[in-house]
């Protein structure tokens, strides 16, 4: 149906070829840069969530106290054994916030053993806690702080001030020996900066009556949205490695749609060159439309005739324009990756930009649409042309 129309647009393209080819190039640079900034957040992006995947065991939910009919529902030793029927795992602690003599902050949980099973805790160096009820067992980034601003040393008790509240709500600070028995191998994640001790103990310094919280260890992540849904009914509250998933997905596409659309100006640019040329076109063939509709062409087949040019220029200037993306975003992993490791010591980040075929059918697609909304002014100006008037232009 438009194998002539499309003849007669490759014929007047290559008629005018310095002026086709910077209509092109105006067109296929819009999309590059379209193409390799998307490419940069999508990298960015799967970065991003492989560090939570590394850090953050995704098969693990973590039960807090929630709100049930207008009603607080506190953690309590019934409430762990109905969790019990939806996990293979389920650990029990209580948090508190301490602080060393040097003013380092922390988080110690009191723990039972499972606690350790459940998140796959390894150990860099001492043991476990054992029998000693004031035994802690610290995160490797922590260890790293007391040690050098407290000396803190293996089987050497160490103090630290845990903050209660009394009954008139002032607080009172209470101090407490801890002896280090050893500290953990490097996570990645929040546990890194805390300290384990006995789950009794813990209570015991804190006086609670119920847990803070629960770790619900499922078989497979597939699981854990069901599993979360049925805690939930409980009445309490539930979070998993998937809600920063979710939070991460969330940021970094709203960053690449912001990055994307300042990149589509150069997009913009490609338009309006197609509007310019496609008017002086218009302009230059008056006769010959003129002619065309002397000899019967209708409105609708001299509107066909320029929208086919400004559909062949998209799709040349798509082709082109996804080329040259993936290049550009070569470049920018080339580039970038080694930068970003020598200035900021990144060394396990992956590639910087991921390139894929939504991606440069996006491309593709937002080029042809471009141009051809850009033609839709001379083409319907040219079909509307009065054939009369037409024939007198010189």
């Amino acid at each position: 149906m438009f194998d002539e129309e499309f003849s007669m647009a490759i014929r007047q393209l290559r008629l005018k070829k310095l002026r086709s080819l910077l209509i092109l190039l105006g067109i296929a640079i819009g999309v590059a840069s379209v193409v390799a900034v998307v490419s940069f957040g999508e990298g960015l992006r799967i970065n991003a969530v492989e560090e939570i995947q590394k850090s953050r065991d995704l098969t693990l939910i973590d039960v807090s106290p929630g709100l049930k009919d207008n009603g607080l529902i506190l953690l309590s030793e019934s409430k762990v054994e109905e969790l019990k029927e939806y996990g293979n795992l389920v650990c029990p602690y209580v948090k508190d916030a301490y602080v060393s003599p040097s003013g380092s902050y922390f988080d110690l949980f009191g723990v039972q053993e499972d606690y350790r099973t459940a998140n796959e805790l390894e150990l860099a160096g001492g043991g476990w806690f054992e029998s000693g009820q004031n035994q802690i067992v610290l995160g490797s980034d922590l260890w790293e702080k007391l040690e050098k601003l407290d000396g803190a040393e293996i089987g050497t008790p160490i103090t630290a001030k845990l903050r209660l509240y009394g009954a008139d709500g002032r607080p009172i600070d209470k101090e407490v020996s801890f002896i280090p028995t050893g500290y953990l191998k490097p996570t990645g994640g929040e546990i890194d900066n805390e300290a384990f001790m006995r789950l009794g103990y813990a209570k015991e310094l804190s006086k609670k009556e119920y847990y803070d919280g629960a770790l619900v260890k499922v078989e497979s992540s597939s699981l854990v949205t069901d599993t979360r849904k049925k805690i939930e009914k409980l009445g309490l509250a539930t979070s998993s490695a998937q809600d920063e998933i979710d939070s991460v997905n969330r940021i970094m596409n709203a960053v690449t749609l912001i990055l994307a659309f300042f990149s589509s100006i150069t997009l913009l640019v490609g338009g309006l060159m197609v509007i310019n040329t496609m008017v002086v076109s218009v302009y230059e063939r008056t006769r010959e439309i003129g002619i065309s509709k002397a000899l019967g062409a209708s409105e609708s087949d001299i509107l066909r005739m320029f929208l086919a040019e400004c559909l062949f220029i998209g799709a040349l200037g798509g082709i082109f324009g996804d080329f040259c993306g993936v290049i550009f975003s070569m470049l920018i992993d080339k580039v970038g990756r080694p930068l970003l490791i020598s200035r900021l010591g990144i060394e396990n980040i992956g590639h910087l930009t991921a390139l894929n075929f939504e991606i440069l059918a996006a491309g593709f697609i937002i080029s042809l649409f471009v141009s051809v909304l850009s033609g839709l002014y001379p083409a319907w100006r040219a079909a509307k042309l009065d054939p009369i008037k037409a024939l007198r232009h010189l």
